[in-house]
């Protein structure tokens, strides 16, 4: 009995660790997902060189659950809020996260855009999907809200996609 218990407990633990390097890779995947050429972590001057200045900026705000402080970039033109943070108050920006609603025309590193068929987007993320987050027809979750890409929808098909993360 205690051998079946032992070999039990080591299965366990084994799937356990399998299931957590499979996630981790998933997420590793999605390393260099963004939005077109906007990537996570470029700077404020890669930003405007790509997208112009921003219509407007939103209040710069401490998140303390990553601390740093966070700005939002809105460019209604082309359909985009950029989430940009800093160590410092006011300090130099880089992306912390993208937002492409209607209007967007930029695609994800696997060719998914907003207005996509969610079956594409299914087909293009599948070894990526984390199962718990994800509800089809509603969202999709590539990676993890902790990092990784998310996609809402609408109609069947992509309404929102959001890339970084959306829990600490």
């Amino acid at each position: 009995m205690k051998l079946h218990l032992l070999n039990l407990t080591m299965c366990a633990s084994a799937m356990l660790g399998l299931l957590a390097s499979t996630s981790q890779a998933a997420d590793h995947e999605l390393d260099n997902d963004g939005l077109g050429s906007l990537k996570l972590g470029q700077t404020a001057a890669q930003v405007t060189d790509l997208l112009g200045a921003p219509k407007s900026k939103g209040k710069d705000q401490l998140w303390e659950a990553i601390g740093e402080w966070v700005q939002d970039w809105e460019f209604p033109a082309h359909g985009l809020t950029v989430a940009m943070a800093s160590t410092s108050k006011s300090g130099a920006k880089t992306i912390h996260s993208l937002t492409a609603k209607q209007g967007c025309t930029l695609s994800t590193a696997r060719g998914i855009k907003v207005g996509s068929p969610e079956e594409d987007v299914r087909t293009a993320y599948k070894n990526a999907e984390d199962k718990e987050q994800s509800k089809k027809g509603e969202t999709f979750v590539a990676g993890s809200v902790y990092g990784g890409v998310i996609f809402t929808f609408k109609n069947g098909k992509v309404s929102e996609i959001f890339v970084g993360a959306a829990a600490e």
